[in-house]
């Protein structure tokens, strides 16, 4: 029986004072476990005492896990050195530091800019992108997320953003907001992801007036890979019209790979955003990319400002989360396939057992489980909305046995995920698995 009274509590007080959780993306108030007090490694514990293995790892950010001893220990000597810097007019030792490993490592970066989240980061690059081109529009694909703003959240795919009927909810925008700005997505051509085709229609009409494609290399709902070639020829489409091309890298840096998504993939985009995994567990963000490009935010041509961009502590939560994921040779990612490969070999055979039709897609750090009987997703377009419930009603089963994944099904794995708590999850989940028909 698992303990509910102060959670109950706190929804009451919750209700009465909050709009709900404080990112409307986030779990609904009223699902079990709503309030998380503490943490330590992969392991949560609510108000009410009760225990769970974490998978959700706050969406990506916590790829040490939580109160990493090394980690921890840097933020309280950074918290005695310095908290603040004066924003616009002094910048500290750290923030080279730091700018430098990331040139170092990620492909594309000759130059970065560091912000707070990577809805900010986003925007920046649509603005450098249109700066650096002359260009207005910019190109973006079903099933990626790259923030919450009007310009890009949700809407409805269009190949000619004049003809785009403003998405109401209802009308098949599965990320629909009331409030958006009619003309939001006039900014825009929004278009099917793996669809090299339309692609290349587009551009074939309006290539000459797109300054960006912004494009998830995997997307993280669903964990949706590239078709093969498919990327390869996305680049050499901005390479013909002279188009930018950008990687939103939020979820895939420094989880599939330190240098990302482009490192694992072997494609160098113009410009790259990260976030989450970059700074183990606090708000930072970067915009990678080629020095031209870049190079316009000198004497504010270009204006990408913030008030705690390059805050201390987050550049030394970075800097600290680099050295960890880069000793003895990136061994936490040679841990996270062996923990990986542990959990999805084990998920496989309850699927095969209990003779539920799924497929699991994976790549390093992030796996999603799709109950459909195809045997490859290239778009969640391929997901029916019934097997979308079926992922709905698995995450509940596994929260009821106190295994805690993100809405929509995505699975993180983080350097503290041990091969006990896949045994103790692989038993929780053929539980859960056996639930879900009933």
């Amino acid at each position: 029986m698992i303990a509910d009274t102060r959670t109950r509590e706190y929804q009451a007080r919750a209700m009465k004072v909050m709009p709900g959780p404080q990112s409307n993306l986030r779990m609904p108030i009223n699902i079990r476990p709503t309030f998380i007090e503490r943490g330590q490694g992969s392991h949560l514990w609510d108000v009410d005492g009760n225990e769970y293995i974490d998978y959700m790892i706050a969406a990506g950010p916590g790829i040490l896990g939580q109160s990493n001893p090394e980690f921890i220990d840097a933020m309280k000597a950074q918290l005695d050195k310095l908290l603040y810097s004066v924003s616009g007019a002094s910048q500290t030792p750290m923030e080279v530091d730091l700018a430098e490993k990331l040139v170092q490592t990620i492909p594309c970066a000759e130059k970065v800019r560091f912000l707070l989240s990577g809805t900010e980061a986003v925007q920046l690059a649509i603005r450098l992108a249109r700066a650096y081109t002359g260009r207005r529009y910019f190109i973006r694909f079903e099933g990626s997320y790259h923030g919450w703003l009007d310009n890009v959240l949700g809407g409805l795919v269009h190949d000619n953003p004049a003809d785009n009927p403003f998405p109401y909810e209802g009308e098949g925008d599965s990320l629909g907001t009331a409030g958006r700005d009619p003309s939001a997505f006039e900014q825009c051509f929004y278009l099917p992801y793996n669809d090299i085709e339309t692609l290349e229609q587009v551009l074939d009409r309006r290539g000459h007036e797109v300054a960006v494609i912004l494009v998830e290399t995997i997307q993280a709902s669903g964990v949706i890979c590239p078709k093969p070639g498919y990327l390869e020829r996305v680049q050499a489409l901005c390479e013909k019209y002279g188009i930018l091309l950008c990687f939103d890298e939020v979820v895939t840096g420094f989880r599939v790979a330190l240098g990302g998504a482009q490192e694992l993939l072997g494609i160098t985009p113009d410009l790259a955003i990260y976030g989450k995994a970059v700074s183990g567990g606090l708000p930072l963000a970067v915009l990678a990319g080629r020095s031209d490009v870049m190079d316009l935010l000198l004497g504010s041509k270009v204006v990408g400002a913030g008030t705690f961009n390059g805050y201390p502590l987050g550049v030394s939560a970075a800097l600290a989360t680099m050295e960890i994921l880069q000793r003895d040779d990136g061994a936490i990612y040679r841990r996270i396939d062996d923990v990986q490969a542990k959990l999805v070999g084990g998920l496989a055979e309850i699927i095969k057992r209990h003779g539920v039709k799924a497929l699991i897609n994976s790549v390093r750090g992030i796996l999603t489980v799709h109950f459909t009987d195809k045997e490859v997703v290239w778009s969640m377009k391929d997901v029916t909305p019934a097997e979308t419930q079926m992922s709905h009603k698995f995450r509940l089963c596994l929260a009821n046995e106190n295994i805690l994944i993100l809405f929509g099904g995505r699975w993180l794995i983080s350097a503290a995920h041990t091969d006990e708590d896949v045994d103790r999850t692989l038993e929780c989940a053929d539980r859960a698995v056996a639930r879900l028909y009933l």
